[in-house]
């Protein structure tokens, strides 16, 4: 558990809550909280080597990932209480934020498998990557979704003065098995960009490059991202009118998703972006510096622990829109 994360309070508080959820489904557990000496990850890593049954960790997106990161391609599961200020990767999951439920489904679920990203073969991303003014704009997305209206406008500000900048994408495998368009529009792309070729040239606002559906403060970037399919969901933001982009990141940034025909949809495995242009990159909202950039999925790294097919289907308060596909995984860890 993370001692100084929290949503409304701080995490410590909720613990007389976690204790009794899962005393009363008779898990026993052993407590540790990170310090600066011992991070997340390092406290999965050692739950590994001490042969413990599972990792549970009480907390949000970034505790969870830092956990997670000790326990890619371990025996032991991930499992999640989801009591951070922002929850996508559980909510990615389908996991309820109610404590009691929470713990039912650590003595009830079952273990799947999902995947995790890596840029440059050395960064792990569980969430999404993005180039672009995606990068520029995520230091704002906290107090956007607070409703701040001075950040609103910087953003609103920085979103419309943000001109299109020409990038290169090289996918590994053709467009014409990576593209996850309509029909129509499907033809339209094959025709303008090669249906054999993998390797493009564009001018775009941002390219997202998701895991799971829902990242940042909430942000439903990739509705159809699915987390255990061993492909990354790429889109691809053309240029935009001002009103356009007000209106899809105020969506967003709710939650929702506005579909537009500027927003192309590609599925890969593996994904080279380059530049001229110095463009910002991150990973789950941390700077990782400029292009160029190679993002892949390792299918299966991690294994959670998430609702298994006969446990109830939970309705979170956070969640009026749940995404077009449920993404499913596999694993289980502490913090």
């Amino acid at each position: 558990m993370n001692p100084i994360s929290g949503d409304t309070q701080p995490n410590p508080m909720k613990l007389p809550e976690i204790i009794a959820g899962m005393e009363a489904q008779d898990i026993r557990a052993d407590l540790a909280f990170t310090t600066a000496s011992e991070s997340p990850s390092l406290l999965g890593q050692r739950a590994v080597e001490e042969g413990y049954d599972m990792v549970v960790v009480g907390g949000g997106d970034g505790t969870v990932s830092e956990v997670a990161k000790g326990l890619i391609h371990a025996p032991i599961p991930l499992g999640i209480i989801p009591i951070g200020t922002y929850n996508n990767i559980a909510r990615s999951l389908n996991l309820p934020t109610d404590v009691a439920e929470a713990c039912a489904v650590l003595a009830h679920g079952e273990i799947k498998s999902i995947d995790v990203g890596q840029a440059n073969n050395e960064n792990y991303f569980f969430e999404a990557a993005g180039v672009g003014l995606d990068a520029a704009l995520f230091p704002l997305g906290e107090e956007i979704k607070g409703g701040r209206w001075g950040r609103m406008l910087q953003a609103a500000q920085l979103a419309i003065g943000y001109k299109p900048q020409r990038l290169n994408i090289q996918f590994d495998r053709p467009i014409s098995e990576a593209i996850l368009q309509p029909a129509s529009r499907r033809r339209f792309l094959l025709r303008r960009l090669g249906r054999n070729r993998s390797k493009f040239r564009i001018e775009a606002l941002l390219v997202a490059i998701a895991n799971g559906p829902y990242y940042g403060t909430g942000f439903t970037v990739a509705p159809d991202a699915i987390m255990d399919d061993g492909l990354l969901t790429v889109s691809v933001f053309r240029d935009f009118s001002k009103w356009e982009l007000i209106r899809h990141f105020w969506s967003i940034s709710k939650g929702q998703y506005h579909r537009s025909s500027k927003i192309e949809t590609y599925q890969v495995a593996e994904v080279r972006l380059t530049s001229k242009a110095k463009l910002p990159v991150h990973i789950d909202g941390h700077p990782l510096g400029e292009l160029p950039v190679t993002l892949k999925s390792i299918k299966h790294a991690l294994k959670v622990i998430v609702p298994a097919a006969d446990m109830p289907s939970y309705k979170r308060k956070d969640d009026p829109n749940p995404p077009v596909a449920l993404p499913v995984a596999s694993a289980d860890g502490l913090d």
